[in-house]
């Protein structure tokens, strides 16, 4: 966002969306942040930042966020983990897509 708490750009959200399209059934939802509404940060931007590595803030969806009972669903621990299979195995190629 404007405020650069996130580390996700234009760049890395594509890469995100794309991996989870070559993935079958990895739903993606996008959140974005108003800009007159604070909110917390990630350490994404300074990782980012530091080393120069395109960072992508991902996370599941969970209810009730840092509260003694947060939960969440198994599919969607599923749907990540499939996620980063498809990192690991279409990175290279989509990468190399990109750079020409």
């Amino acid at each position: 966002n404007q405020n650069q708490r996130y580390a996700t750009n234009g760049v890395t959200g594509f890469f995100a969306r794309e991996l989870a399209r070559k993935e079958p059934k990895v739903p993606i939802q996008e959140f974005v942040v108003r800009s007159d509404c604070p909110c917390g940060s990630t350490i994404g931007p300074i990782l980012s930042a530091s080393t120069g590595i395109r960072t992508v803030d991902l996370g599941m969806p969970q209810l009730s966020m840092h509260s003694c009972r947060e939960v969440m669903g198994i599919a969607d621990l599923t749907h990540c983990l499939n996620l980063f299979k498809s990192f690991f195995k279409n990175f290279n190629e989509l990468d190399n897509c990109i750079e020409g």
